[in-house]
């Protein structure tokens, strides 16, 4: 196979959230990076007296889990506060993500998971001897990340 020419640059995706599934917050301008994780499929193995290897079997797909890195604010409404009264909300708030390394435009592939919930939220970290920004982060635990094509741009 001969080396791709069709790459695509990372730094000019789009990623957005929201806690319905149809009204989209763009947090591009305040996440930095999109980590999706998990969702292995289970297996089971057997070993029987009469043979060297296993019987292998493949089971159902695990959970999935969806990092989001973003930059630290204290502004109402921005990507940090969201995700953060969806971690506190009673019973577990409902978050989705979805993301566009291509930038969101016509033709980009979009992924977006179903419907889940914040698992995991970091708090700000403080370093007197950081650079840059403070960062934060949250994570999305749900069942699939869907990928479409955009047929509209974001």
């Amino acid at each position: 196979m001969t080396q791709t020419t069709n790459s695509i640059y990372g730094g000019a995706a789009y990623v957005g959230i929201s806690i319905n599934g149809s009204a989209w917050t763009d947090i591009s301008g305040h996440s930095n990076k999109v980590s999706p994780g998990g969702g292995d499929r289970n297996q089971g193995k057997a070993y029987t007296f009469d043979g060297e290897y296993p019987i292998v079997k493949v089971g159902k797909m695990n959970e999935r889990q969806t990092r989001i890195d973003l930059i630290y604010t204290e502004q109402s409404g921005d990507a940090y506060e969201i995700a953060r009264g969806q971690f506190i909300a009673a019973g577990g708030g409902t978050m989705y993500a979805r993301w566009s390394p291509g930038g969101g435009d016509v033709g980009d592939k979009l992924y977006t998971t179903d419907a889940g919930f914040v698992q995991d939220f970091s708090y700000p970290e403080i370093d007197a001897e950081a650079n840059g920004p403070m960062k934060a982060y949250f994570v999305i635990q749900h069942a699939t990340i869907t990928p479409s094509t955009l047929a509209t741009a974001v």
